[in-house]
């Protein structure tokens, strides 16, 4: 029998609590993992499971973070854009810092055309932390057109489009905004090119641009086009 010194027995212990302690982590779980995605993960599924982890009380401070974070992902899957943004903005409450929220809440706001001075300043926000993020000025660039400043989107998708040349969906939304600045030409270009790369990316870009129009948001979107449509 190999007998352990005081001072190894401390050490020991200590070793198996940090087992023990990684063992019962919640990022160590089945719905973590879920919560996460990927492959075969369904976006109900994804918001179950973020749920669970949500309501164990185990998640805190950074992975509580994050699965509000992840859980507004999944929202977005499901094209739930308004329990989206108040996912990102619970994470964003417990970290102001966080890139990847500020830049999906201002994707999420564009889409429903909601708080569109919001969805540029996290924009804005996202790309002081993070520069030169491609997704974020495709976000940017999105508010741009719901806010009818065609020739700022048009800039904003360059810049992206220059980091990521076969981002498809990025593609038709210059070109969307080419067109509706005059530019038809260039726009129609934008559009052949992003079909050949992506011939879903023209209907997936339209659902977008089409989310916020009925009702309320609608008119609000209209005014907004009205006031500002001067600077340019």
């Amino acid at each position: 029998m190999i007998r352990l010194s005081p001072c190894a027995s401390v050490v020991a212990l200590a070793a198996l609590g940090a087992g023990f302690a990684r063992a019962d982590s919640i990022t160590a779980t089945k719905s973590w993992a879920n919560c996460q995605g990927g492959e075969g993960i369904w976006s109900e599924l994804r918001v179950s499971a973020c749920n669970e982890v949500i309501k164990s009380g185990k998640a805190v401070g950074a992975d509580l973070a994050k699965a509000y974070y992840l859980r507004g992902n999944a929202q977005l899957g499901r094209s739930e854009y308004l329990k989206a943004i108040d996912d990102y903005t619970l994470a964003l409450e417990i970290d102001g810092q966080d890139a990847n929220a500020l830049s999906e809440r201002c994707w999420a706001r564009g889409i429903v055309g909601l708080e569109l001075d919001a969805a540029l300043a996290d924009c804005n926000e996202a790309l002081r932390i993070r520069a030169n993020d491609s997704e974020t000025l495709g976000a940017r660039g999105f508010t741009y057109i719901r806010l009818g400043l065609y020739r700022s989107a048009v800039l904003d998708y360059d810049a992206a489009l220059k980091l990521k040349a076969d981002n498809a969906e990025h593609l038709v939304a210059r070109g969307t905004a080419k067109i509706r600045a005059g530019d038809a030409e260039g726009g129609e270009a934008d559009l052949a090119a992003a079909k050949a790369i992506d011939p879903k990316a023209e209907a997936a870009f339209a659902r977008h641009d089409q989310a916020n129009q009925t009702g309320f948001w609608s008119a609000m979107i209209g005014y907004w086009r009205g006031m500002m449509k001067w600077v340019y």
